[in-house]
């Protein structure tokens, strides 16, 4: 049970760089409008809102996948072993 936490880890920092990355993206386009915009030009844009609500979807995945990993137990119990008490016998046509 060791292998399915730490995979469920890996993937969530991998979510949460991505983030990082579609985030600063969607920020760089934002920071190119309000420059053009600053200076009185006129260039054609790209919508960043996509951008900004994909980056927070994978920061949201990223954290409950994290979350999630970090909430599994680490050493999980195990139920005890079934012995057959000593009334039970081996045979089962034996009678009494």
């Amino acid at each position: 049970m060791k292998l399915l936490p730490r995979v469920l880890l890996i993937l969530g920092g991998v979510a949460l760089v991505g983030a990082i990355g579609v985030l600063s993206y969607g920020g760089f386009e934002t920071w190119k409008q309000y420059i053009a915009l600053s200076a009185n030009r006129s260039m054609a844009f790209m919508n960043p809102v996509g951008y900004m609500i994909g980056g927070a979807a994978l920061a949201l995945l990223g954290g409950l996948l994290g979350g999630y990993a970090l909430a599994l137990p680490r050493n999980p119990k195990q139920p005890p072993a079934v012995t057959p008490s000593p009334t039970q016998t081996s045979n089962p046509t034996e009678l009494r």
